[in-house]
């Protein structure tokens, strides 16, 4: 009889890591709220749960009998999935505390002030005293995704509006405050087994339509090796003292020339594809040494590859709603993948609350791709709904 897993999480994202487990010969359930979901249409056992309700899916992992439990590409996934683990016993979740540190951004703050890592100094939302040389600031939700509700405040006067849509934007009305930090971003996705990072990869990320939202990215990075080996040893810290399980350490930074700040840290698969983007140009299979943590496996170590490829990853998203009836794009080199993900004619919501596409596309040099990757939301032409309306 063939073992079962439950993924946590029914979206396009979670579509690689369901592939993953059903290629390993494994019985897949899905679970999520949505019914139109993609995951839904070709799992072996459909649950419409919201899977953030944690006695709901301790309860669906308890009856259901799954040998494996496995988050998707969202907080609430892992955060739900290791409050369930940790009494289940599941392999893959660091125990729930742990979890609540490195995902609430509060606290993770804390941490990277106790190890004396590069990060932004917080404030106590309701203690800081703005003046013109703490300014700008960052104030943020403590628990939301994709850059909802967060503000860059510039003058004292907009503090207060700042902290109410953070509050409005977290499930806890938690919410933390900041110093802003000029400089570019990118991430490091390193895999540990036994406390060791045995794999990692670096990408240079962009925001260009939504100000707190990743819609650009390149793979390989213009990383100084500086940069790169204070990074893993920063990584390397964290994993050490809090002693995390063997699996995914996906960590977003800001860089200025070869400093360095952390800005956040997940356990789980990063979201819009992500893991598409090593894999085109490297070849090498991100999913796959994804899920090898919760089925009990370590990750494997790096494989010895040939030269990468120059691969820019861009989702596709804009400022003001609109009705798109069709797109099309104009990058250099080659288009691999489009991944459609609205319907013609439907209506476009403004970022960060929506997205048209997810498109790879392959360069023909490395300074193609770094010219023209930071611009590929302008090098994609939409065509409206004929007779287009205001939507806003």
């Amino acid at each position: 009889m063939s073992q079962k897993a439950l993924l946590i999480g029914s979206s396009f994202s979670a579509a690689p890591i369901f592939a993953c487990l059903r290629k390993r010969g494994l019985k897949v359930g899905v679970c999520g709220k949505h019914p139109t979901d993609p995951c839904h249409q070709y799992a072996d056992e459909s649950h419409f749960i919201d899977y953030s309700d944690r006695d709901a899916l301790l309860n669906l992992v308890r009856t259901g009998n799954f040998d494996y439990l496995v988050s998707s590409c969202n907080d609430f996934a892992y955060m739900s999935g290791a409050w369930v683990a940790t009494q289940t016993g599941h392999a893959g979740f660091d125990p729930f505390p742990v979890a609540e540190v490195l995902h609430t951004k509060a606290h993770f703050r804390a941490l990277t002030c106790e190890l004396d890592l590069p990060a932004p100094q917080s404030f106590n939302p309701a203690g800081v005293a703005i003046d013109d040389q703490r300014l700008p600031l960052l104030v943020k939700p403590v628990d939301s995704f994709s850059g909802r509700g967060v503000t860059k405040v510039v003058h004292p006067k907009g503090l207060p509006a700042a902290l109410d849509l953070a509050r409005a934007n977290s499930r806890s009305g938690a919410i933390v405050v900041e110093e802003f930090i000029e400089g570019a971003l990118h991430s490091n996705s390193a895999f540990i087994a036994n406390g060791t990072i045995v794999a990692d990869w670096f990408v240079d990320e962009f925001c260009t339509v939504y100000a707190y939202q990743v819609d650009c990215s390149h793979h390989p990075s213009c990383l100084s090796e500086v940069v790169r080996t204070g990074v893993r040893a920063a990584v390397s810290r964290i994993v050490e003292h809090l002693g995390l399980v063997d699996g995914l350490m996906h960590t977003q930074f800001l860089c200025r020339g070869d400093e360095y700040w952390i800005i956040e840290t997940m356990r789980r698969c990063p979201g819009d594809l992500y893991g598409g983007l090593i894999e085109r140009s490297l070849g090498i299979d991100y999913t796959d040494r994804y899920v090898s943590g919760f089925l009990g496996e370590p990750p494997k170590p790096a494989p010895v590859s040939g030269p990468a490829k120059f691969i820019g990853r861009h989702t596709i998203s804009v400022a003001s709603p609109i009705a798109v009836h069709a797109y099309s794009t104009r990058f250099p080199g080659s288009l691999m993948a489009l991944i459609a993900l609205k319907n013609s004619g439907e209506v476009l919501q403004p970022a960060p609350h929506d997205k048209l596409a997810i498109v790879f596309n392959q360069f023909d040099s490395y300074d193609d791709m770094v010219a023209t990757v930071p611009h590929m939301a302008g090098l994609v032409d939409l065509e409206p709904v004929d007779g287009n309306w205001n939507l806003v």
